[in-house]
């Protein structure tokens, strides 16, 4: 009787640990992430540290799509990082980070197979230095440029199976028409959809996409939106995507981590969905009533029959365009439609500015104006400058407000000031400061520029732009990075504050960030290398 009792006692146990272990499997099965009730520290940090996140309690089942929302601090990009294994997790999650990655023989490790995208950052530059963004327009016209096949794919097509993908994902993207170009020729948004496409080609369990929407023209968005929702429904790979506050949520996200300091609120699509709305709401009462756009000074610029041709390829055919004093244009189009070439014959930086046969600025051919005289002339800002700027640490760092005083001249080197100099950059700072959008104000205008968070950086080069009430403002996509507080005060103060005579090319993808009302704006819009003037009520 003993004997059975000890066997009916070992069957009993041996039941109960199979029980466990099949809940356990289940759970790995279903559980894609799984932080429970964790504090996050920077790696080299004691408990002892301030955490950069405190009760972290997040779990992501199979089946469900997470979008992560966040401003332009350093929060979003924290998080991203944890999801990386670049943070200290405490307690560590007792089955991993990504539990689903066990059932895998042999499992597999997080570091190899969860990837990151990010276009809220800056593209590295190693020391920090300044580099020629300029450059791209004389490297066009090398035979032996490398294309966007040999720079961005030439490591990840192997196989007929890759080939397939390859040419699926690159149709898909709308790349295939531009595989054979120089890489320097492509667009910031047809750059960015390469870098989806060679992360995807590498087959990561999870993809990361921080900020994937920014830069992305109108018409292309929906079809990334949609093929990043069949990719994540294939789960190869799972898509987590990090988004700005006034980025519209895709249909097919059903949960939001929001990301609010040392705090990460986890809630369903539904509740995040109704913030988003109201904030859209309250985007879209800002109006301002006042006369229409009508062009009452002289011109600033004036270009006509302006082509731009790199051996066969036309890429601006025959633009007629003038812009006077006070007027205030939208100009769109479609990633690759020309609208940096465009902007590059404007400022100089473009060598065939120099051939044009009318091309007028601020009074004078462009043929007959060095290019640093005719940019002191132009307030600038677009994506290529946050790249290019530099970034140094150390004893040449430059501040804050050294970053803004560089904008009297359009240099990018420290350059000396003057009291009347550091009194226009006060004034400019408590307009657009921190004090205005909720940062923290101290000793804001002494910090390392470099040290700044993306959107912070956006907002200085901004000002960088504002201060020399230059008589041409061309701000390209100026927003990127920024919260939606930040780029409130900033739109207040493109129509309030601005001198009257100023003028303003601004450049967007998305209509709600023009800051003046559609009567108050003029449109200029290019379609394969033309130019079409529309009028307010045709504008999107």
């Amino acid at each position: 009787m003993l004997v059975l009792r000890k066997m009916w006692h070992r069957e009993d146990l041996f039941r109960r640990r199979l029980n466990f272990h099949w809940r356990y499997y289940n759970q790995s099965q279903q559980c894609v992430l799984h932080l429970p009730k964790a504090t996050v520290y920077r790696f080299g940090e004691s408990n002892k540290a301030t955490p950069v996140f405190r009760d972290l309690d997040w779990k992501i089942s199979e089946g469900e799509s997470w979008a992560i929302v966040g401003g332009p601090g350093t929060e979003k990009r924290t998080l991203l990082e944890t999801l990386l294994g670049h943070t200290r997790i405490s307690p560590p999650p007792i089955r991993g980070l990504y539990p689903f990655l066990s059932n895998f023989n042999p499992p597999k490790d997080p570091l190899d197979c969860v990837a990151l995208v990010s276009f809220a950052a800056r593209r590295s530059a190693g020391s920090g230095e300044f580099y020629d963004y300029t450059a791209r327009y004389g490297a066009v016209r090398d035979d032996d440029c490398i294309t966007l096949r040999q720079s961005i794919f030439s490591d990840e097509v192997h196989g007929s199976t890759a080939q397939t993908e390859f040419d699926i994902l690159t149709k898909r993207l709308d790349l295939t028409r531009l595989l054979d170009l120089p890489l320097v020729a492509l667009s910031n948004g047809q750059t960015r959809r390469a870098r989806i496409v060679k992360e995807l080609l590498k087959k990561p369990e999870i993809l990361l996409l921080d900020e994937p929407l920014t830069g992305l023209d109108i018409h292309f968005r929906p079809k990334l939106i949609r093929l990043l929702g069949e990719i994540h429904a294939s789960k190869q790979p799972r898509i987590i995507m990090a988004l700005r506050p006034q980025d519209p949520l895709p249909d097919w996200i059903t949960h939001v981590a929001t990301v609010n300091g040392s705090e990460v609120h986890t809630t369903p699509r539904s509740e995040a969905a109704l913030h988003n709305h109201s904030r859209s709401q309250r985007t879209s009462e800002m109006s301002l009533k006042s006369e229409p756009n009508v062009s009452k000074g002289k011109p600033l610029v004036d270009a006509k029959n302006l082509n731009v041709r790199y051996q066969d390829r036309h890429v601006l055919k025959n633009i007629d365009w003038t812009i006077h004093e006070g007027d205030k244009w939208h100009l769109q189009g479609a990633n690759g439609s020309g609208k940096t070439t465009l902007l590059a014959m404007i400022t100089g930086d473009h060598p065939q500015s120099y051939i044009q046969p009318h091309l007028m600025l601020f009074g004078s051919h462009r043929r007959g104006q060095p290019t640093s005289s005719l940019q002191r002339m132009i307030g600038f800002t677009s994506p290529e400058v946050f790249n290019a700027f530099p970034r140094r640490l150390g004893p040449s760092a430059l501040t804050v407000r050294d970053a803004i005083a560089t904008g009297f001249e359009s240099t990018f080197s420290y350059r000396p000031r003057c009291a009347e100099i550091d009194a226009r950059i006060d004034e400019i700072l408590r307009q657009l400061g921190p004090d205005q959008w909720g940062g923290d104000p101290t000793a804001f205008d002494q910090r390392p520029f470099a040290l700044l968070s993306p959107g912070e950086q956006s907002m200085v080069l901004l000002l960088r732009a504002l201060v020399g009430r230059h008589p041409l403002l061309i701000l390209d996509e100026v927003f990127a990075g920024m919260d939606s507080r930040m780029i409130e005060v900033a739109k207040a103060y493109l129509r309030d504050g601005l001198d009257a005579k100023q003028a303003v090319i601004f450049v967007t993808h998305w209509l709600e960030e023009v800051p003046w009302d559609s009567h108050l704006t003029k449109f200029l819009r290019l379609d394969d290398g033309f130019a079409t003037h529309l009028p307010p009520s045709s504008s999107q």
